[in-house]
């Protein structure tokens, strides 16, 4: 994993201790990058300001725990897209409900349906990963499950970054041709979704 550019060494154990003025640099070095990964999967210049704004506040609440990240940046864009996974998931659920209320249909059997389908693609995906090659598997794992940035992966596995890239890259394409070979397209659309944020962060 890099080491931690000096400078940014000592503005996080400087806003770790309070300082405003080493918070606003940091908010002003990346809130930027932050704001078009936001709007690249949501479409909404409000939603990906509200995005950048909520996962600062989130930084500024864990200022104490800022010394001890060895990779900010990656940290910082996981956190990220935790927030626009989260905001896309809350989307989705407020447009069904609206179509339902709007069509007077019941939620009760959808919800149990989707539910269904969720089981079917989760069983889904685990066969595809099954698919992959040992080393795909390896790296799909750690970065879905154990959420490790791509950095982090290669030094667990002993790879360069761009290796994992690679890996990383061939098994999402590995896995959406093999569900998209065994299910029709409205039933992987929330599949698509989900693994959106993990392929953009990986390329």
């Amino acid at each position: 994993m890099p080491d931690q550019p000096d400078n940014e060494k000592i503005l996080l154990q400087r806003i770790s201790e309070g300082a405003q003025d080493a918070f606003k640099d940091v908010y002003a070095r990346y809130h930027e990058k932050i704001y078009a990964l936001a709007f690249h999967l949501t479409r909404y210049e409000v939603v990906a300001e509200e995005i950048v704004q909520d996962v600062f506040l989130k930084v500024w609440m864990q200022k104490e725990t800022l010394p001890e990240i060895c990779d900010f940046e990656s940290w910082l864009f996981i956190l990220a897209r935790n927030h626009i996974y989260t905001w896309l998931k809350t989307s989705a659920r407020r447009q069904v409900h609206e179509t339902l209320a709007d069509g007077h249909v019941s939620v009760e059997p959808l919800e149990v349906d989707a539910a269904i389908h969720r089981k079917e693609l989760e069983n889904l995906l685990n066969e595809a990963i099954r698919q992959l090659s040992p080393q795909q598997q390896q790296v799909y794992i750690l970065s879905r499950e154990e959420q490790l940035t791509r950095e982090a992966i290669a030094g667990r596995l002993g790879l360069s970054s761009e290796t994992v890239k690679v890996h990383m890259s061939r098994a999402m394409r590995s896995i959406r041709a093999y569900i998209m070979s065994r299910r029709p397209l409205t039933l992987i659309l929330f599949f698509l979704l989900k693994i959106l944020v993990l392929f953009f962060l990986a390329m």
